[in-house]
């Protein structure tokens, strides 16, 4: 960017009660498409998931945990319901009652979950794995594959934020403890509940498929979450958070390659610098808050007028970049007007304030056996010399400037 200085002129901003009218109700609309690119990019693919069951509890960022726990309750549940009327049925009472109390723990952690505490209910979760499988397999015998069930608690104990990453590794190493002693003393033991080796093998294979199951589920969503981190990541990367438009980074990459395809192609392209007149003010008078929903409204509003193989970006503070393919320097500079005109007849409700703002526009078709660089450069000394101008104007380089028929000449 070339440095600039900046004359402030007077505001074109009133200080009114908010009026029940049309534009102001476009504006409106505006402000609020504005706070919904936010709160996509705050959640960015999660939009699936609001369609699914979720309490008032829980927030939004901390989801897939819910969905984690919540699933694999569902799966605890339904199986312990099932062991309290099979041990009931092998005349094994204590393993019986065990179950309903592994049951109502199970029930216990999911409705703590459903109230967003996530945390206490993986320790629910965890402690009734290690209790029921140091109780069962010492009675049930090695081979019915109830120790399977530490496998799967091992990973579940991640989604505890709470501990420390030595603590995980302590706990995971006492499972890994836990695991060897019951095949050192029960592996080769017979057990006190006799069953028929038939019924081992079913029973065996019914745990081994619950607790790869529960595996499957885990590692499902663990992949889930470092997919959503990497895209979250890049899109930090690539977009303004503010706007929802691309950022100067991602816009810098973009124009670069357009400039080839436009060499390629031979085809024209041209560079539009936009800049919100007396912004410094907006926010000195009424407020950084103000002036982050003019940004967005604004955006949004050039946005709405552009064509859909246009690109806008927010290359910095209150000034937007507008790239417009297969476009010469007249039909830019056209619609850089018809955007100039339309918005000053715009109405930006913000709080209890009505702003009208303006627009000042520099416009530089590029030179094709030029750098990209050269070209924005352009573009901005032309905005440079639109604010000169009493801003307000489209600004083109190295021609000249209009406003609502007024031409002014460029100064360079």
């Amino acid at each position: 960017m070339v440095n600039r200085p900046f004359r402030r002129g007077e505001l074109l901003a009133k200080s009114t009660k908010p009026k029940r009218l049309e534009k102001s109700c476009n504006c409106n609309q505006a402000l609020n498409c504005c706070d919904g690119i936010r709160l996509k990019l705050a959640a960015a693919h999660n939009t699936n998931m609001t369609t699914l069951n979720k309490t008032e509890w829980v927030q939004l960022h901390n989801y897939r945990i819910y969905l984690v726990i919540n699933t694999i309750a569902y799966l605890g549940i339904v199986v312990h319901l099932i062991l309290i009327p099979l041990f009931y049925w092998l005349n094994q009472i204590l393993l019986s009652l065990l179950n309903v109390l592994s049951s109502l723990m199970w029930i216990g952690a999911w409705l703590v979950n459903r109230r967003g505490s996530h945390n206490s209910a993986v320790f629910l979760m965890t402690s009734e794995l290690i209790l029921h499988t140091t109780l069962v397999v010492p009675i049930a015998g090695w081979h019915t594959g109830f120790q399977y069930y530490l496998f799967a608690a091992i990973p579940f104990t991640l989604f505890n934020n709470k501990l420390a990453g030595y603590t995980v590794v302590m706990i995971s190493v006492a499972m890994c403890v836990l695991f060897m002693m019951l095949d050192i003393y029960t592996h080769d033991q017979a057990p006190n509940l006799v069953l028929s080796s038939d019924l081992v093998s079913i029973i065996n294979n019914i745990n081994i498929i619950i607790s790869f199951t529960a595996l499957c589920v885990i590692s499902y969503f663990f992949r889930l979450a470092s997919l959503q981190l990497e895209e979250e990541l890049e899109k930090q990367a690539y977009t303004d958070p503010l706007t929802g438009l691309y950022n100067r980074r991602s816009m810098t990459d973009f124009l670069t390659r357009q400039a080839a395809l436009s060499v390629r192609n031979q085809s024209n392209l041209t560079i539009i610098f936009v800049d919100i007149d007396h912004f410094k003010k907006i926010n000195d008078t009424y407020g950084h808050d103000c002036g982050d929903s003019i940004l967005g409204a604004v955006a949004n509003f050039i946005r709405q007028h552009l064509r859909k193989t246009d690109t806008l970006a927010r290359w910095g503070g209150e000034e937007f970049l507008i790239l417009l393919p297969d476009t010469d320097l007249n039909g830019a500079r056209a619609i850089a007007e018809k955007i100039r005109a339309a918005i000053t007849e715009q109405r930006f409700s913000v709080e209890n304030y009505e702003l009208t703002v303006t627009l000042t526009f520099g416009v530089c078709q590029h030179a094709k056996d030029r750098p990209i660089e050269d070209s924005i450069k352009c573009a901005d000394i032309a905005l440079y010399n639109g604010k000169q101008a009493g801003r307000n104007i489209v600004m083109s380089y190295p021609d000249r400037g209009f406003r609502s028929g007024l031409r002014a000449e460029s100064p360079v």
